[in-house]
């Protein structure tokens, strides 16, 4: 993956509009849905450089585990001793656990076996638990970003539910989400200009319209916390282990 990626990815998401309205969703989710019990226990498996890692280490004694070795060593002199970072990678390479909650954000898509690697996370889960997942959606959308973020597919609702399912989890929500904004990502995503070289080119947009598109994200989140959306660039899911 581009270092770019790794580089930028905490500036990204604590001012980003579709970063920042991503993880507001993933956090009402789980203050919502997951009933934690006294002292929990969490693993989130390659948010190392998240926000969210920290939004999670405040909910429980959180584990992160990420592949990058370079990059826990960065973000270990950010945020010190806040939480516990491991070096390994799914579906193998995780602590036993059990977890009360896992999360996995935008990972998926990279692991080769992602059967596999849902079975890992589910053995690591402690039964009750909650699983909560992101992914990006939609093959069709396949681009320029893809590649460079080295992502091996893209998903669509059913495939999602049915992995889960196979896997041996039960899922509580299961929505598409950046659907206010969908026009303007298949825009953007179907434009042919596929590079010989792809490079990673995220950046905050401009104060007003990220603004404006933060606002558009919040409106969107409280939809969603009425109705699960029928389309979307992306997929988020919540699931427990029976």
């Amino acid at each position: 993956m581009d270092r770019r990626a790794y580089e930028t990815h905490h500036d990204l998401d604590a001012r980003h509009f579709w970063r920042v309205g991503k993880r507001r969703l993933i956090l009402d989710w789980i203050d919502r849905y997951w009933i934690a019990p006294s002292e929990p226990t969490i693993l989130d498996v390659g948010g190392c450089a998240s926000v969210i890692a920290e939004d999670l280490s405040a909910r429980g004694e959180l584990i992160v585990v990420e592949p990058d070795k370079q990059t826990i060593d960065e973000v270990r002199g950010r945020v010190g001793d806040r939480f516990a970072m491991l070096e390994g990678s799914l579906p193998d390479e995780l602590p036993e656990g059990p977890f009360d909650l896992i999360t996995l954000f935008d990972v998926l898509e990279h692991v080769d076996d992602d059967r596999a690697a849902l079975a890992s996370l589910h053995a690591r889960l402690r039964p009750g638990g909650a699983f909560v997942l992101t992914v990006p959606a939609f093959q069709w959308l396949w681009s320029d970003h893809d590649v460079v973020l080295e992502h091996r597919r893209r998903y669509r609702r059913p495939e999602i539910a049915s992995l889960l399912a196979e896997a041996g989890f039960e899922v509580r929500r299961l929505s598409y989400y950046t659907t206010l904004l969908f026009p303007a990502v298949v825009a953007s995503r179907l434009k042919p200009r596929r590079a010989q070289t792809p490079e990673y080119r995220v950046s905050v947009p401009p104060k007003p319209v990220n603004a404006a598109m933060t606002g558009v994200m919040a409106l969107e989140r409280k939809l969603l916390g009425l109705v699960d959306m029928p389309v979307g660039s992306s997929l988020i899911a919540i699931a427990y282990r029976r």
